[in-house]
C-alpha cells in the first residue's frame, strides 16, 4: 500500500470498517512511512475528540425494529430483542 492509498483508508480505519488483510497491510505502511504515521496519529486524535464531544442518542427500540425488518433476508427473530 502506498502513501495515497493509506491517506483514503485512514477514516474507515478509525471506524474499524476495513478487513483484517488490509489492516495489516496499512499497518506495516505506517511502521515505514513517518509521514503517514504522524497523519495517521492526527487524524486520530481529531476522531476522537469529535467522538467525545458528540452527544450520543440511541434509537428507540421500535425504530431498529422497523428498520431491520426491511432488510429482506433478514429474519424477525434475528432483531427482537
Amino acid at each position: 500500500m502506498d502513501c495515497h492509498g493509506v491517506r483514503a483508508a485512514m477514516f474507515r480505519v478509525n471506524d474499524n470498517e476495513v478487513e483484517p488483510a488490509l489492516l495489516v497491510v496499512f499497518r506495516q505502511h505506517l511502521t515505514s512511512c513517518p509521514a503517514c504515521a504522524e497523519q495517521f496519529a492526527y487524524v486520530s486524535r481529531l476522531l476522537a475528540l469529535v467522538r467525545e464531544r458528540s452527544g450520543r442518542y440511541c434509537a428507540p427500540s421500535t425504530l431498529k425494529v422497523r428498520i431491520l425488518a426491511s432488510f429482506p433476508h433478514r429474519t424477525r427473530r434475528e432483531f427482537v430483542e
